[in-house]
Protein backbone atom coordinates (compact mmCIF):
# COMPACT_ATOMS: atom_id res chain seq x y z
CA UNK A 1 0.00 0.00 0.00
CA UNK A 2 1.46 3.44 -1.36
CA UNK A 3 0.37 6.58 -1.64
CA UNK A 4 2.60 9.60 -3.15
CA UNK A 5 2.09 13.21 -4.73
CA UNK A 6 4.21 15.75 -6.50
CA UNK A 7 3.77 19.59 -5.12
CA UNK A 8 5.10 22.50 -7.28
CA UNK A 9 5.19 24.59 -4.39
CA UNK A 10 6.74 27.77 -7.00
CA UNK A 11 8.41 27.53 -10.41
CA UNK A 12 11.51 26.80 -8.83
CA UNK A 13 10.41 24.70 -6.09
CA UNK A 14 8.83 20.94 -6.53
CA UNK A 15 8.24 18.40 -3.20
CA UNK A 16 7.76 14.75 -3.84
CA UNK A 17 5.81 13.19 -0.57
CA UNK A 18 5.18 9.80 -0.47
CA UNK A 19 4.65 6.72 2.07
CA UNK A 20 4.90 2.78 1.93
CA UNK A 21 3.40 0.72 4.28
CA UNK A 22 4.78 -3.05 4.00
CA UNK A 23 3.26 -6.37 5.33
CA UNK A 24 5.35 -8.93 4.69
CA UNK A 25 4.85 -12.04 7.30
CA UNK A 26 6.80 -14.95 7.75
CA UNK A 27 6.71 -18.21 5.96
CA UNK A 28 5.11 -20.94 7.10
CA UNK A 29 5.73 -24.70 6.19
CA UNK A 30 2.45 -26.55 4.35
CA UNK A 31 2.77 -29.59 6.88
CA UNK A 32 4.10 -28.02 9.74
CA UNK A 33 7.63 -29.93 9.19
CA UNK A 34 9.58 -26.65 10.71
CA UNK A 35 11.33 -26.50 14.27
CA UNK A 36 12.59 -23.68 16.56
CA UNK A 37 13.77 -23.18 19.70
CA UNK A 38 11.53 -21.50 22.65
CA UNK A 39 14.03 -19.26 24.68
CA UNK A 40 14.49 -18.75 28.48
CA UNK A 41 15.58 -14.98 29.51
CA UNK A 42 19.24 -14.76 29.71
CA UNK A 43 19.71 -17.88 27.51
CA UNK A 44 19.56 -19.89 30.87
CA UNK A 45 17.39 -23.05 28.78
CA UNK A 46 15.68 -24.22 25.71
CA UNK A 47 12.90 -25.95 24.26
CA UNK A 48 11.89 -27.48 21.09
CA UNK A 49 8.76 -25.94 19.45
CA UNK A 50 6.83 -26.74 16.35
CA UNK A 51 4.00 -24.88 14.43
CA UNK A 52 0.98 -24.55 16.68
CA UNK A 53 2.60 -25.64 20.16
CA UNK A 54 3.44 -23.88 23.20
CA UNK A 55 6.94 -23.36 24.50
CA UNK A 56 7.36 -23.27 28.28
CA UNK A 57 8.98 -19.69 28.52
CA UNK A 58 7.28 -17.69 26.08
CA UNK A 59 3.69 -19.52 25.51
CA UNK A 60 1.90 -20.22 22.23
CA UNK A 61 4.11 -19.86 19.18
CA UNK A 62 2.48 -19.13 15.59
CA UNK A 63 2.36 -21.39 12.82
CA UNK A 64 5.18 -19.72 11.29
CA UNK A 65 7.16 -19.87 14.89
CA UNK A 66 8.53 -16.29 14.26
CA UNK A 67 6.20 -13.26 14.87
CA UNK A 68 4.56 -11.03 12.47
CA UNK A 69 6.58 -7.22 12.22
CA UNK A 70 3.84 -5.09 11.18
CA UNK A 71 5.30 -1.86 12.31
CA UNK A 72 6.68 -1.08 8.45
CA UNK A 73 5.79 2.38 7.46
CA UNK A 74 8.24 3.80 4.89
CA UNK A 75 8.07 7.33 4.39
CA UNK A 76 9.44 9.21 1.37
CA UNK A 77 10.00 13.15 0.79
CA UNK A 78 12.31 14.48 -2.18
CA UNK A 79 12.94 17.95 -3.54
CA UNK A 80 14.17 19.25 -6.74
CA UNK A 81 15.13 23.46 -6.42
CA UNK A 82 16.87 25.92 -9.10
CA UNK A 83 17.85 28.44 -6.23
CA UNK A 84 18.56 31.30 -9.25
CA UNK A 85 15.56 31.25 -12.10
CA UNK A 86 16.87 30.96 -15.44
CA UNK A 87 20.18 29.72 -14.43
CA UNK A 88 21.12 25.95 -15.11
CA UNK A 89 22.01 24.87 -11.00
CA UNK A 90 19.20 22.62 -9.77
CA UNK A 91 19.50 20.79 -6.21
CA UNK A 92 17.67 17.77 -5.51
CA UNK A 93 17.61 15.77 -2.54
CA UNK A 94 15.48 13.30 -0.22
CA UNK A 95 15.02 11.07 2.37
CA UNK A 96 13.15 7.68 2.50
CA UNK A 97 13.39 4.52 4.71
CA UNK A 98 13.25 1.02 2.91
CA UNK A 99 12.63 -2.42 4.20
CA UNK A 100 14.24 -5.73 3.69
CA UNK A 101 11.75 -8.47 4.01
CA UNK A 102 13.75 -11.04 1.89
CA UNK A 103 15.23 -11.70 5.02
CA UNK A 104 12.22 -14.75 5.65
CA UNK A 105 13.39 -16.52 2.75
CA UNK A 106 17.16 -17.47 4.20
CA UNK A 107 15.42 -18.19 7.19
CA UNK A 108 13.19 -20.93 6.58
CA UNK A 109 15.52 -23.25 4.73
CA UNK A 110 17.37 -23.51 8.03
CA UNK A 111 14.24 -23.95 10.68
CA UNK A 112 13.23 -26.74 8.26
CA UNK A 113 16.63 -28.69 8.79
CA UNK A 114 16.25 -29.09 12.27
CA UNK A 115 15.54 -31.77 14.71
CA UNK A 116 12.91 -33.41 14.81
CA UNK A 117 12.46 -33.41 11.35
CA UNK A 118 16.23 -33.95 10.46
CA UNK A 119 18.76 -34.40 13.16
CA UNK A 120 22.37 -34.78 12.94
CA UNK A 121 24.99 -35.29 15.85
CA UNK A 122 28.44 -35.00 16.31
CA UNK A 123 30.32 -36.61 19.74
CA UNK A 124 34.30 -35.94 20.27
CA UNK A 125 35.95 -39.40 22.11
CA UNK A 126 36.76 -38.67 25.86
CA UNK A 127 38.31 -41.31 28.35
CA UNK A 128 34.52 -42.61 29.49
CA UNK A 129 32.94 -42.45 25.82
CA UNK A 130 35.31 -44.17 23.55
CA UNK A 131 34.03 -44.27 20.10
CA UNK A 132 34.49 -47.18 17.71
CA UNK A 133 32.73 -48.21 14.39
CA UNK A 134 32.25 -51.64 16.94
CA UNK A 135 30.07 -50.22 19.37
CA UNK A 136 29.16 -47.53 16.97
CA UNK A 137 27.73 -43.77 17.86
CA UNK A 138 24.83 -43.70 20.27
CA UNK A 139 23.83 -40.16 21.05
CA UNK A 140 25.14 -38.40 23.55
CA UNK A 141 22.14 -38.76 26.82
CA UNK A 142 22.79 -35.34 28.23
CA UNK A 143 21.77 -33.32 25.04
CA UNK A 144 18.02 -32.87 24.73
CA UNK A 145 18.30 -29.82 22.88
CA UNK A 146 19.92 -30.86 19.29
CA UNK A 147 18.89 -27.64 17.34
CA UNK A 148 21.78 -26.27 15.57
CA UNK A 149 19.49 -22.88 14.45
CA UNK A 150 17.87 -20.58 16.25
CA UNK A 151 16.04 -17.62 15.05
CA UNK A 152 14.48 -15.05 17.56
CA UNK A 153 10.90 -15.28 17.67
CA UNK A 154 10.84 -11.67 18.05
CA UNK A 155 13.33 -10.96 15.09
CA UNK A 156 12.16 -7.69 13.32
CA UNK A 157 12.64 -6.73 9.58
CA UNK A 158 15.76 -4.76 9.01
CA UNK A 159 15.69 -1.07 7.18
CA UNK A 160 17.47 1.29 5.67
CA UNK A 161 17.14 4.87 6.05
CA UNK A 162 18.51 6.62 3.29
CA UNK A 163 19.27 10.43 2.02
CA UNK A 164 21.05 11.92 -0.21
CA UNK A 165 22.20 16.05 -1.84
CA UNK A 166 22.95 16.63 -5.61
CA UNK A 167 23.86 19.90 -6.78
CA UNK A 168 23.72 19.85 -10.64
CA UNK A 169 25.65 22.63 -12.94
CA UNK A 170 25.68 22.71 -16.41
CA UNK A 171 28.61 23.89 -17.35
CA UNK A 172 28.61 23.85 -20.80
CA UNK A 173 25.64 22.95 -23.41
CA UNK A 174 26.51 19.62 -23.46
CA UNK A 175 28.57 19.29 -20.27
CA UNK A 176 27.24 18.53 -16.79
CA UNK A 177 28.98 18.83 -13.28
CA UNK A 178 27.44 17.26 -10.47
CA UNK A 179 28.33 16.73 -6.17
CA UNK A 180 26.54 14.73 -4.26
CA UNK A 181 26.36 13.63 -1.19
CA UNK A 182 24.89 9.90 -0.03
CA UNK A 183 24.38 8.42 3.43
CA UNK A 184 22.16 5.28 5.09
CA UNK A 185 21.92 4.19 8.46
CA UNK A 186 20.77 0.57 8.76
CA UNK A 187 18.82 -0.43 11.62
CA UNK A 188 17.71 -3.90 13.50
CA UNK A 189 19.67 -5.53 10.98
CA UNK A 190 20.10 -9.33 10.76
CA UNK A 191 23.07 -10.37 13.37
CA UNK A 192 24.02 -13.96 13.75
CA UNK A 193 25.27 -15.26 17.52
CA UNK A 194 26.33 -17.72 18.86
CA UNK A 195 25.10 -17.21 22.76
CA UNK A 196 25.40 -21.43 24.08
CA UNK A 197 29.05 -21.85 24.71
CA UNK A 198 31.42 -22.33 28.04
CA UNK A 199 33.63 -20.04 29.25
CA UNK A 200 36.89 -19.74 27.26
CA UNK A 201 39.78 -21.58 28.46
CA UNK A 202 37.74 -24.54 29.50
CA UNK A 203 38.30 -27.84 29.37
CA UNK A 204 38.08 -29.82 25.85
CA UNK A 205 34.87 -31.32 26.53
CA UNK A 206 32.99 -28.08 27.04
CA UNK A 207 29.22 -29.56 26.89
CA UNK A 208 28.42 -29.51 30.81
CA UNK A 209 29.79 -26.02 31.10
CA UNK A 210 27.42 -24.12 28.17
CA UNK A 211 25.38 -21.70 29.55
CA UNK A 212 22.55 -24.42 28.15
CA UNK A 213 24.03 -27.32 29.47
CA UNK A 214 21.46 -29.88 27.81
CA UNK A 215 21.67 -27.99 24.52
CA UNK A 216 24.74 -28.30 22.21
CA UNK A 217 26.05 -24.82 20.35
CA UNK A 218 23.75 -23.39 18.21
CA UNK A 219 23.33 -20.19 16.30
CA UNK A 220 20.90 -17.52 16.50
CA UNK A 221 19.67 -15.15 14.44
CA UNK A 222 18.34 -12.28 15.33
CA UNK A 223 18.07 -8.38 14.47
CA UNK A 224 20.34 -6.79 16.45
CA UNK A 225 23.38 -5.03 13.95
CA UNK A 226 23.25 -1.81 12.48
CA UNK A 227 25.28 0.15 9.86
CA UNK A 228 26.31 3.15 8.40
CA UNK A 229 27.51 4.80 5.49
CA UNK A 230 28.52 8.19 4.01
CA UNK A 231 29.78 8.90 0.75
CA UNK A 232 30.97 11.73 -1.63
CA UNK A 233 30.47 11.66 -5.05
CA UNK A 234 31.46 14.07 -8.10
CA UNK A 235 30.22 13.01 -11.81
CA UNK A 236 31.37 14.58 -15.08
CA UNK A 237 29.16 14.11 -18.19
CA UNK A 238 29.50 15.03 -22.00
CA UNK A 239 26.14 14.09 -23.53
CA UNK A 240 27.18 12.93 -26.89
CA UNK A 241 28.10 15.93 -29.16
CA UNK A 242 30.73 15.99 -32.62
CA UNK A 243 31.28 12.09 -32.52
CA UNK A 244 32.53 11.85 -28.56
CA UNK A 245 30.61 11.21 -25.14
CA UNK A 246 32.24 10.86 -21.93
CA UNK A 247 30.74 9.90 -18.17
CA UNK A 248 33.19 10.13 -15.61
CA UNK A 249 32.51 9.40 -11.81
CA UNK A 250 34.68 9.47 -8.59
CA UNK A 251 33.80 8.32 -5.08
CA UNK A 252 34.98 8.83 -1.89
CA UNK A 253 33.12 6.77 0.83
CA UNK A 254 33.06 4.22 3.83
CA UNK A 255 31.05 1.57 5.30
CA UNK A 256 30.89 0.54 9.20
CA UNK A 257 28.75 -2.62 10.74
CA UNK A 258 28.69 -5.02 12.89
CA UNK A 259 27.64 -7.71 10.46
CA UNK A 260 27.59 -7.60 6.81
CA UNK A 261 25.37 -10.19 5.79
CA UNK A 262 22.17 -11.79 5.85
CA UNK A 263 22.57 -14.99 7.36
CA UNK A 264 25.66 -13.25 9.17
CA UNK A 265 27.84 -14.78 6.50
CA UNK A 266 31.54 -16.80 7.83
CA UNK A 267 33.37 -14.09 9.03
CA UNK A 268 30.74 -11.86 10.74
CA UNK A 269 28.75 -14.24 14.03
CA UNK A 270 29.58 -12.67 16.76
CA UNK A 271 32.70 -13.80 18.12
CA UNK A 272 32.26 -12.50 21.37
CA UNK A 273 28.76 -12.87 22.47
CA UNK A 274 28.16 -10.45 25.24
CA UNK A 275 30.47 -7.60 23.57
CA UNK A 276 28.39 -7.18 20.39
CA UNK A 277 30.84 -3.73 20.34
CA UNK A 278 33.55 -5.28 19.46
CA UNK A 279 31.96 -6.61 16.00
CA UNK A 280 32.05 -2.90 15.24
CA UNK A 281 34.38 -2.32 11.62
CA UNK A 282 34.89 -1.72 8.31
CA UNK A 283 31.94 -3.25 6.31
CA UNK A 284 33.19 -6.98 4.53
CA UNK A 285 31.95 -5.07 1.20
CA UNK A 286 33.89 -1.16 2.27
CA UNK A 287 35.62 0.64 -0.95
CA UNK A 288 36.71 3.62 -0.09
CA UNK A 289 37.83 4.76 -3.79
CA UNK A 290 35.99 4.68 -6.87
CA UNK A 291 37.30 5.83 -10.09
CA UNK A 292 34.76 4.83 -13.68
CA UNK A 293 35.39 6.69 -17.04
CA UNK A 294 32.91 5.55 -19.97
CA UNK A 295 33.28 7.06 -23.06
CA UNK A 296 32.50 6.45 -26.96
CA UNK A 297 34.53 7.79 -29.68
CA UNK A 298 33.11 7.89 -33.33
CA UNK A 299 35.96 8.46 -35.73
CA UNK A 300 35.46 11.48 -37.94
CA UNK A 301 35.28 9.82 -41.41
CA UNK A 302 32.40 9.29 -43.55
CA UNK A 303 29.06 11.00 -44.72
CA UNK A 304 28.35 14.34 -42.43
CA UNK A 305 31.54 14.15 -40.48
CA UNK A 306 34.69 16.22 -41.05
CA UNK A 307 36.66 13.89 -43.12
CA UNK A 308 35.88 12.16 -46.37
CA UNK A 309 32.48 13.24 -46.41
CA UNK A 310 31.94 13.26 -49.97
CA UNK A 311 32.02 9.47 -50.20
CA UNK A 312 34.65 7.10 -52.10
CA UNK A 313 36.07 4.07 -51.29
CA UNK A 314 38.36 5.67 -48.59
CA UNK A 315 35.51 6.56 -47.07
CA UNK A 316 33.59 3.43 -47.25
CA UNK A 317 37.34 1.83 -45.60
CA UNK A 318 37.12 4.24 -42.75
CA UNK A 319 33.49 5.29 -41.84
CA UNK A 320 31.27 3.70 -39.74
CA UNK A 321 34.43 3.12 -37.17
CA UNK A 322 33.76 3.57 -33.07
CA UNK A 323 35.86 3.46 -30.15
CA UNK A 324 34.90 2.42 -26.54
CA UNK A 325 35.67 1.13 -23.69
CA UNK A 326 35.16 1.40 -19.55
CA UNK A 327 37.97 2.17 -17.03
CA UNK A 328 37.92 0.91 -13.82
CA UNK A 329 39.94 1.75 -10.77
CA UNK A 330 38.83 1.10 -6.98
CA UNK A 331 40.68 0.46 -3.69
CA UNK A 332 40.82 -3.25 -1.87
CA UNK A 333 37.99 -4.54 0.20
CA UNK A 334 38.76 -5.25 3.69
CA UNK A 335 39.51 -8.31 5.20
CA UNK A 336 40.21 -9.97 8.60
CA UNK A 337 42.94 -11.78 10.41
CA UNK A 338 41.60 -15.12 11.58
CA UNK A 339 42.68 -18.45 12.98
CA UNK A 340 41.30 -21.97 12.26
CA UNK A 341 41.89 -25.60 13.21
CA UNK A 342 44.48 -26.63 15.82
CA UNK A 343 45.35 -23.11 16.05
CA UNK A 344 41.81 -22.41 18.14
CA UNK A 345 43.25 -22.76 21.62
CA UNK A 346 40.38 -21.26 23.57
CA UNK A 347 38.61 -24.89 23.82
CA UNK A 348 36.56 -24.21 20.42
CA UNK A 349 34.22 -22.24 22.58
CA UNK A 350 33.65 -19.93 20.00
CA UNK A 351 31.74 -18.47 17.07
CA UNK A 352 32.14 -20.71 13.92
CA UNK A 353 34.31 -19.45 11.43
CA UNK A 354 34.45 -16.14 13.56
CA UNK A 355 37.89 -16.61 15.61
CA UNK A 356 40.07 -13.51 15.13
CA UNK A 357 43.80 -13.41 15.85
CA UNK A 358 45.73 -11.27 18.39
CA UNK A 359 46.94 -7.51 16.94
CA UNK A 360 50.48 -7.06 17.76
CA UNK A 361 50.22 -3.25 17.73
CA UNK A 362 52.45 -3.41 14.50
CA UNK A 363 51.24 -1.14 11.16
CA UNK A 364 48.93 -3.93 9.15
CA UNK A 365 49.59 -2.03 5.89
CA UNK A 366 52.98 -2.17 4.39
CA UNK A 367 54.63 0.10 1.89
CA UNK A 368 53.33 -0.47 -1.78
CA UNK A 369 57.21 -0.80 -2.70
CA UNK A 370 57.41 -3.80 -0.22
CA UNK A 371 54.21 -5.52 -1.42
CA UNK A 372 54.81 -8.64 -3.37
CA UNK A 373 52.33 -11.16 -4.37
CA UNK A 374 53.86 -13.03 -1.13
CA UNK A 375 54.00 -10.82 1.46
CA UNK A 376 51.13 -7.93 0.54
CA UNK A 377 50.63 -6.93 4.19
CA UNK A 378 52.22 -6.81 7.41
CA UNK A 379 51.87 -10.17 9.01
CA UNK A 380 53.71 -9.50 12.09
CA UNK A 381 50.86 -7.41 12.63
CA UNK A 382 48.87 -10.27 14.29
CA UNK A 383 49.84 -13.14 16.03
CA UNK A 384 47.93 -16.70 17.76
CA UNK A 385 45.79 -15.82 21.07
CA UNK A 386 47.11 -16.66 23.90
CA UNK A 387 45.52 -20.19 25.17
CA UNK A 388 41.99 -20.37 27.08
CA UNK A 389 41.41 -16.70 25.66
CA UNK A 390 39.60 -15.10 22.35
CA UNK A 391 41.85 -12.53 19.98
CA UNK A 392 41.37 -9.33 20.15
CA UNK A 393 42.12 -7.94 16.53
CA UNK A 394 38.89 -6.11 15.18
CA UNK A 395 36.90 -7.24 12.20
CA UNK A 396 38.62 -5.99 8.79
CA UNK A 397 41.46 -4.86 9.59
CA UNK A 398 43.12 -5.79 6.74
CA UNK A 399 42.74 -3.18 3.24
CA UNK A 400 42.70 -6.00 0.16
CA UNK A 401 44.55 -5.15 -3.31
CA UNK A 402 42.56 -2.90 -5.59
CA UNK A 403 41.79 -2.94 -8.70
CA UNK A 404 42.85 -1.48 -12.35
CA UNK A 405 40.87 -2.70 -15.60
CA UNK A 406 40.44 -1.43 -19.14
CA UNK A 407 37.96 -2.62 -20.98
CA UNK A 408 37.60 -1.02 -24.79
CA UNK A 409 36.02 -2.42 -28.00
CA UNK A 410 36.76 -0.97 -31.56
CA UNK A 411 33.52 -1.58 -33.95
CA UNK A 412 32.35 -0.99 -37.54
CA UNK A 413 29.14 -0.53 -39.02
CA UNK A 414 28.79 -1.31 -42.91
CA UNK A 415 25.15 0.37 -44.32
CA UNK A 416 23.69 -1.40 -47.00
CA UNK A 417 20.50 0.34 -47.34
CA UNK A 418 18.27 3.38 -46.23
CA UNK A 419 15.72 0.85 -44.42
CA UNK A 420 18.48 -0.08 -42.19
CA UNK A 421 20.32 -3.38 -43.48
CA UNK A 422 24.06 -3.38 -42.14
CA UNK A 423 26.58 -5.06 -41.05
CA UNK A 424 28.31 -5.17 -37.39
CA UNK A 425 31.74 -5.74 -36.95
CA UNK A 426 33.33 -6.12 -33.42
CA UNK A 427 36.00 -7.06 -31.23
CA UNK A 428 36.04 -6.60 -27.39
CA UNK A 429 38.63 -6.86 -25.08
CA UNK A 430 38.33 -7.07 -21.39
CA UNK A 431 41.08 -6.25 -18.81
CA UNK A 432 42.77 -5.44 -22.02
CA UNK A 433 46.69 -4.25 -20.97
CA UNK A 434 46.49 -7.70 -19.20
CA UNK A 435 46.97 -6.00 -15.52
CA UNK A 436 46.90 -8.44 -12.40
CA UNK A 437 43.88 -7.53 -10.38
CA UNK A 438 44.09 -9.88 -7.43
CA UNK A 439 40.98 -10.75 -5.20
CA UNK A 440 41.74 -13.31 -2.69
CA UNK A 441 44.52 -13.30 -0.13
CA UNK A 442 45.34 -15.58 2.92
CA UNK A 443 44.52 -14.36 6.53
CA UNK A 444 44.51 -17.55 8.69
CA UNK A 445 47.61 -17.06 10.79
CA UNK A 446 49.94 -19.58 11.02
CA UNK A 447 48.78 -21.14 7.66
CA UNK A 448 50.78 -21.87 4.58
CA UNK A 449 49.47 -18.69 2.74
CA UNK A 450 49.08 -16.33 5.36
CA UNK A 451 49.68 -12.77 4.07
CA UNK A 452 49.83 -14.17 0.08
CA UNK A 453 47.82 -12.84 -2.61
CA UNK A 454 45.69 -16.30 -3.27
CA UNK A 455 43.93 -15.90 -6.66
CA UNK A 456 43.45 -13.02 -9.74
CA UNK A 457 40.20 -11.39 -11.43
CA UNK A 458 40.25 -12.61 -15.25
CA UNK A 459 42.96 -11.95 -17.48
CA UNK A 460 42.77 -10.17 -20.98
CA UNK A 461 40.10 -11.61 -22.79
CA UNK A 462 39.26 -10.69 -26.97
CA UNK A 463 36.00 -11.38 -28.39
CA UNK A 464 34.81 -11.05 -31.75
CA UNK A 465 31.44 -10.66 -33.56
CA UNK A 466 30.08 -10.47 -37.10
CA UNK A 467 26.12 -9.56 -37.06
CA UNK A 468 24.43 -8.67 -40.07
CA UNK A 469 21.08 -6.70 -39.44
CA UNK A 470 18.02 -6.29 -41.86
Amino acid sequence: LFFTNNWRVTPQLTLSLGVRYELATPLTEKFGRIANLDIAPNFTGAAVVVPGTAGPYSGQFPSALIDPDRNNVAPRIGLAWKPIPHHNLVIRSGYGIFYNASIYNQLYTQLASQPPFAVSNNLITRPDRILTLANGFPADPQFTVLNSYVVDRHLRIGYVQQWNLDIQQQLRPNLVMTLSYNGSKGTKLDLLRSPNRAPAGSPLETDPNRIISNAQGFLYETSGAASVFHSLQIRLQRRFTSGVSVNASYIFGKSIDNASSIGGGQETVALIDNNLRAERGLSTFDMRHQLNINYVYEFPFGERKRFLSHGGLPARIFSGWSLSGITTLQSGSPYTARILGNSINNSGTGANQSERADATGLPVELPESLQTVAHFFNSDAFTLPTPGRFGDAGRNTIIGPGTLNFNMALAKVIRFSPDGKRLEFRTQATNIFNTPNFNGLGVIVDASNYGHLTSARQMRQIEFTLRFNF
